[in-house]
């Protein structure tokens, strides 16, 4: 009974998951299905009155069955006659193995069709989620889901599942075909090889289940350590720690192999011993009607059917066994996709327009007054204490404020809650005496140049990394120029690089020094120009010749837009209009105009 349970689970939460997707899809799935096995079953019959009159033209003649068959026929020699049932039975055989093909087509471009949807709706789902949720989640994990996991779950669950219907329906015609034929023959067979089946399936379920176990822990595992020793490979490189990488890699990787071996072995072992069961019972038979006195001419015609039938009937039989075995090797994977799709699906406080609101270009938000925090506290989930309480501070527009503590003290924290990435959890952000409530958020973001320490750059362009996230045709040069002549990149990008604006920067701007890179990001910050420049710790990491030269660009700004600047060095916060210091007393502190 629990088994069963588990079995309506997994189904559940399958059409769960196809659900949105399109009942009318998988309806017109199910109705090929359905035909593939009808059109099986025609094909078989159609050789029928071939066999029936090349063992005996004139008993078919006589027989009810042929007196019905032949009166669609004008009068015709055996000959003729054998011809035209020939044709017939080419016929069928030839419809049935069209409509075999399409039906597996349809199968087959509705689970590929409905794994892209399905990608591209997780990721889609991730990218709704606030910047909190990222920090809690290893992003080797979300990559599996959204690849691996997706493309196990289309390929090892939804599309065996589906052939499963197919062939069960297949299997349940073809049956029903040899029962009409001879009943005893039928019903043995029915009982014979679908005990058979069960049992082998029973005995190694407790296998299928150590593979499964073993594929959930393994993939995840070969994501996780290769993404990190690629993504850290400079320290891997300098430390020496190749081979530690390479052997926790190798021992996931070792267990994927053996389990990719045991896996065609469940699946197909039973096959090699149903063949010879299944010819036997066939020989069998015949042994008997022969012994019982029956006329070859009278066992030739059900004999090929049942020959051709069975020779339907055993590869369905196989595939169906063998697809419930991949099924429930694999099962973790609807787990998986099914605990992540879930979620955002039922969660009320998401609705579809809203994901569409929240990842969509929003119109910068215009204000002119100030940027005021009142009494605003934050603490992480699970923290003890705060890392902000009680800060208040008033930001002019058009002004600039430094910000300086010792590493803990809330720098980034309080970066982080002026760029919306968080709202607080005590006091309130006000825009012009309107709360930075989420809902304002997409706009405020929108009118936010940001520069942090460690600039994200992708193996692409300088062009589009500096237009980030816009299309070629919506990139305008003469912006890209101003923005890199006020980062001080221009001279750099048009006279030392021959390729300019289209120069390939590598991954994460690996081909560019730390200089190059930072004032790429402020270029970027800029290229939108934002009403409000936030720059977190983005000298830390420079020499002092380059910070001299990020910050004359810097001070080109003054007065042009707001600028909040957090950073260890006094130098780069020397020329602020005012300056906070966050490791004093929060409670007690007030910004000091300079």
């Amino acid at each position: 009974m629990p088994r069963f349970t588990h079995n309506v689970d997994l189904i559940r939460r399958v059409l769960f998951l196809a659900r949105p997707y399109g009942r009318a899809k998988l309806g017109l799935v199910f109705t090929f299905s359905f035909a593939q096995a009808l059109f099986q079953v025609i094909g078989i019959t159609s050789i029928f009155p071939f066999l029936a009159i090349a063992a005996d033209p004139d008993r078919i003649r006589r027989s009810h069955f042929g007196t019905r068959f032949l009166g669609l026929f004008p009068p015709m020699e055996d000959r003729q006659l054998l011809l035209v049932a020939g044709i017939i039975a080419i016929a069928g055989l030839l419809a049935s193995n069209a409509v075999n093909l399409l039906a597996e087509y349809v199968r087959t471009r509705y689970t590929q069709n409905f794994g892209h949807w399905l990608r591209v709706r997780l990721l889609r789902r991730m990218a709704s989620q606030p910047y909190a949720y990222f920090l809690q989640r290893n992003s080797s994990d979300l990559l599996k889901k959204i690849l691996s996991d997706v493309a196990n779950y289309t390929n090892g669950v939804l599309l065996p599942l589906l052939d499963t219907v197919a062939r069960a329906l297949t299997a349940a015609l073809l049956l029903a075909t040899l029962f009409l034929v001879q009943p005893v023959i039928a019903l043995s067979a029915a009982i014979v090889l679908g005990g058979f089946y069960v049992i082998i399936f029973r005995l190694l379920a407790r296998k299928r289940r150590e593979v499964d176990e073993n594929l959930k822990v393994s993939v995840g595992g070969v994501f996780r350590e290769a993404q990190q020793m690629l993504s850290g490979i400079k320290p891997v490189k300098v430390h020496r720690a190749e081979e530690h990488f390479l052997n926790r890699f190798s021992r996931h990787s070792a267990v994927l192999a053996r389990t990719g071996t045991r896996m065609p072995i469940f699946a197909n072992s039973a096959r090699y011993l149903v063949e010879p069961l299944a010819f036997g019972g066939l020989v069998v038979a015949v042994l008997l009607l022969a012994a019982r006195g029956r006329d070859f001419s009278d066992i030739l015609p059900n004999l090929g059917v049942m020959a051709l039938a069975g020779y339907r009937l055993l590869p369905s039989l196989q595939l169906l066994y063998g697809q419930l075995t991949s099924i429930s090797s694999v099962r973790h994977v609807v787990d998986e996709v099914y605990g992540e799709f879930v979620a955002a699906e039922t969660d009320k406080s998401i609705r579809p327009e809203s994901i569409s609101d929240v990842l969509a270009p929003a119109r910068p938000l215009r204000w002119s007054d100030a940027i005021i925090l009142r009494e605003v506290g934050f603490r992480y989930p699970g923290a003890p204490l705060p890392t902000l309480y009680g800060l208040s501070l008033t930001i002019p527009r058009d002004t600039s404020l430094g910000i300086i503590g010792p590493t803990g003290s809330g720098k980034s924290t309080l970066v982080d809650l002026l760029l919306g990435l968080y709202q607080p959890t005590a006091g309130e952000i006000l825009i012009d005496h309107r709360p930075l409530a989420p809902a304002l958020v997409p706009s405020w973001q929108a009118s936010v140049g940001y520069v942090p320490q460690d600039i994200f750059l992708i193996d692409d362009t300088i062009a589009r990394n500096i237009a980030f996230g816009l299309p070629d045709n919506e990139i305008d040069p003469a912006r890209l120029r101003e923005a890199c002549a006020t980062a001080q990149l221009l001279d750099f990008v048009e006279a030392e690089l021959p390729d300019g604006f289209d120069t390939n920067v590598g991954e994460r701007g690996v081909r560019l020094s730390g200089g190059q890179r930072q004032r790429i990001g402020l270029a970027r910050a800029l290229y939108h120009r934002p009403s409000l420049l936030i720059l977190d710790e983005a000298t830390s990491a420079l020499d002092m010749a380059t910070e001299a030269k990020l910050l004359d660009a810097l001070r080109s700004l003054t007065g042009k837009l707001t600028m909040v600047v957090a950073a260890h060095r006094l130098s780069a916060v020397a020329n602020c209009d005012q300056l906070i210091d966050l490791a004093s007393d929060i409670s007690a502190v007030a910004a000091t105009a300079r």
